[in-house]
């Protein structure tokens, strides 16, 4: 059996992560397919608290990729 690691640490130490992540448009766009699919796949299987838990994070992906981007709406500031 493969030791593994307690969560939050890699080999000796824990884990630090960067405060940013930089993704191509790419790879997001497969981060947020690969999420709508599992989203579906999961609700078929009547696993509908993960599904929930899938969908709420393709929403934050979506809500961050179209924030940059986003124009005021006609009439708006």
């Amino acid at each position: 059996m493969t030791p593994v690691d307690p969560p939050g640490t890699v080999g000796d130490g824990p884990v630090r992560f960067s405060d940013v992540v930089h993704l191509t448009k790419g790879e997001a766009f497969r981060a947020c397919q690969v999420l709508a699919d599992a989203d579906r796949l999961l609700v078929r299987a009547g696993r509908l608290p993960e599904a929930e838990a899938l969908g709420d994070l393709f929403e934050l992906f979506e809500e961050r990729l179209t924030v940059a981007g986003r124009t005021a709406p006609a009439g708006g500031p």
